[in-house]
């Protein structure tokens, strides 16, 4: 599998006919329900050992969750206060692994843990907590941590960040964790997946009933919900990782699995907060860590923690869960004042998180639960974003050890960690920089450093385009990031069916432009995507306007 393979022509929604055609007529030795980034490693694990794979989502790739968390690959600090040493220390290694493997999307950044008096965060308690964490980021593991931690004065602390409410502050701890863009990140599994050649993978096909023979399942019912069509599709092991759908797919389990629980996210210009570096803080309302993020020229605040009863498909942030961030945040940093009028964007995901009896939202562990029932469904549910190839090859070593794959594995590929490879995309800035040096694209440093970090290799195609066609190269708006050549790359080389998949969940304009600016750029993608799928007016109308009735809904003001 060479990188030439990544840039898949044929894998676009223009070929769609194709691949569901694929679908209906070939058996497959796996079919994985869910394509979120869960379901995504699983058929990179399956590819990589050149296993038959289909992959199937009723929605988006990366619709839930995997489009929604706090757009961090890290470690989990936090679940060090519950004892959960063994889920620190997955998630350390596989951060560490994405940092070293995939280094244009996984950022690292400083963070900064404040300790004020009176606070739930003593002195003794940042340095215990950023000691371990440390250990935890080196023992067992090749791939090593970004930077040590270190722990600040009040003095120092306010120096380098000065915009932080002094009063009763004594000190702070720093550590490394890094950033990257869930959505991208899931995408990309995907597209490697398909350019192995085992992997036939299509969104927008929701499976309604199994076929079952003798008890096992053999085989999915298919509603394509793009067309309305049903089909069948077969297989020899099926593969439940739908997230906080799970409890839909399994059928006569004895309770429910899933716990839903909503974590909301505000952005916000970042000189409207102050912060220099990302930051965790604790809530003046319940004493709840949560995050500040300086996401370039953005500050991402969140998230919350509640019980969600709704919609799974349409979570949204409300004015409460923004007055509880807010309150917060203006108590931390005094002179930002935030009001509803610095409000960027906002979203709101799902945690899949496996029940535990008499534990709060918070309290819930992050582990992650993997079982077959007997229909022999494969189910693999919990877990988080940063522990998703181990979460994968955990699925795959199961079904190898219950004798389901229906070919002989080498010994060499069975081996823990063997996934841990450099995507072919990934690209190091130094190779980008020198390009960038070689070619001269006329645009601003802010546009490079963001094609560089979402699209790595695929950046190099981006830019030689905009030397052919330089009209593609200017932004949609004079203060955005986002440039039309971003959309001709989706166009020709990710499976995007609507509007809102490529605003959502292939760039981030969708949290990173200003909500009162999104029909500007959001006509001017709907325009290239016309001409690409051959929309007319009306189809070109409708998309337009369920993506704007989308961002409506994330305002509520």
């Amino acid at each position: 599998m060479g990188i030439a393979n990544i840039f898949n022509t044929e894998w676009t929604y223009a070929n769609r006919d194709k691949f569901i055609e694929k679908l209906k007529t070939e058996e497959f030795d796996l079919i994985v329900i869910g394509a979120g980034v869960t379901g995504a490693g699983v058929i990179r694990e399956a590819s990589l050992r050149g296993i038959k794979t289909a992959l199937l989502d009723k929605n988006d790739f990366a619709f839930g969750t995997s489009s929604r968390s706090s757009k961090l690959a890290h470690g989990g600090l936090r679940y060090l206060n519950y004892a959960e040493f063994k889920l620190v220390h997955e998630a350390c290694v596989e951060r560490n692994w994405m940092r070293v493997d995939f280094p244009n999307l996984i950022r690292p950044d400083r963070f900064t843990m404040p300790g004020y008096k009176k606070g739930k965060d003593s002195v003794l308690k940042i340095w215990l907590a950023l000691l371990l964490y440390d250990l935890m980021s080196e023992v067992g593991t090749k791939f090593k941590n970004r930077g040590k931690r270190k722990y600040i004065s009040k003095k120092k602390t306010l120096q380098e960040e000065p915009n932080l409410n002094p009063n009763g502050l004594r000190m702070a701890g720093q550590y490394f964790d890094n950033h990257v863009d869930d959505a991208r990140l899931t995408v990309e599994i995907i597209k490697e997946s398909v350019a192995t050649g085992y992997t036939t993978a299509v969104n927008y096909l929701e499976v309604c009933d199994y076929i079952v023979e003798d008890g096992k399942i053999t085989g999915v019912h298919i509603v394509d919900n793009l067309t309305g069509t049903t089909f069948s599709i077969l297989g020899k092991v099926f593969v439940n990782a739908t997230g906080i759908w799970t409890d839909e797919l399994l059928r006569n389990y004895p309770r429910k699995l899933i716990r839903p629980t909503k974590g909301v996210h505000v952005m916000v210009p970042k000189e409207r907060v102050g912060n220099n570096h990302a930051l965790v803080l604790r809530t003046i309302d319940d004493q709840r860590a949560y995050f500040v993020l300086d996401r370039e020229k953005y500050t991402l605040i969140g998230t919350t923690d509640t019980d969600y009863t709704e919609d799974l498909d349409t979570p949204f942030c409300t004015k409460e869960d923004c007055d509880y961030l807010f309150r917060s945040v203006n108590h931390t940093f005094p002179n930002a004042n935030l009001t509803y009028d610095d409000i960027i964007s906002t979203y709101a995901g799902i945690r899949p998180l496996v029940r535990e009896e008499g534990k709060s939202e918070s309290q819930v562990s992050r582990k992650h639960a993997l079982f077959e029932t007997d229909d022999g469904l494969v189910t693999i549910a919990g877990g988080k974003l940063t522990t998703w190839r181990k979460m994968a090859e955990e699925v795959l070593y199961h079904i190898f050890k219950n004798n389901r794959l229906p070919k002989e594995i080498p010994k060499s590929e069975l081996t823990k960690g063997y996934s841990m490879k450099p995507f072919l995309i990934g690209l190091e800035r130094e190779d980008w920089d020198e390009f960038v040096k070689e070619k001269s694209p006329d645009l601003p440093s802010h546009t490079l450093d963001m094609l560089y970090q979402q699209y790595g290799k695929g950046a190099k195609r981006i830019i030689e385009y905009i030397l052919q066609n330089p009209e593609v190269g200017k932004p949609f708006l004079e203060e955005c990031y986002f440039i039309p050549a971003e959309i001709h790359y989706i166009m020709q080389y990710e499976f995007a069916p609507r509007l809102i998949d490529i605003l959502c969940r292939r760039t981030e304009i969708a949290i990173k432009v200003k909500h009162t600016q999104q029909r500007i750029v959001a006509e001017q993608v709907a325009d290239i995507m016309a001409t690409y799928y051959n929309w007319n007016e009306e189809t070109k109308s409708n998309e337009l306007e369920h993506y704007m009735e989308y961002i409506s809904k994330t305002i509520w003001f």
